[in-house]
């Protein structure tokens, strides 16, 4: 009986501590300004934390790595409103003769 008892108590003890590693990993939250975290924000959410860090990096109280951080943030954010406004289309310029040539614009 000593055997089958250590047995199903490793296997137990096996299981427990797979599911709770499993629950560990399922229900970790996004880092703060990871891209997941700015893809799940909202609209107005977005521009709320944008202008966040935006102020962040027009504050000189912070030195100039804190703001090199900081401006690739705000790259970041871009990046990702961008995505959103294309939805995969890719970017082009007008595809009309100006009396100048291809896309000269006037002022």
């Amino acid at each position: 009986m000593g055997k089958i008892n250590k047995f199903i108590m490793g296997l137990s003890g096996l299981v427990v501590g797979v599911f709770g590693v499993y629950k560990g990993f399922s229900n970790k939250e996004l880092s703060k300004y990871s891209l997941e975290w700015i893809k799940k924000l909202t609209d107005k959410e977005w521009e709320m934390e944008r202008e966040i860090v935006r102020q962040k990096f027009c504050n000189p109280k912070y030195d100039n790595a804190a703001r090199i951080e900081f401006q690739n943030l705000l790259r970041l954010f871009d990046k990702v409103k961008s995505d959103r406004e294309w939805a995969g289309l890719k970017p082009q310029g007008p595809a009309y003769h100006r009396e100048h040539g291809y896309n000269l614009y006037k002022p």
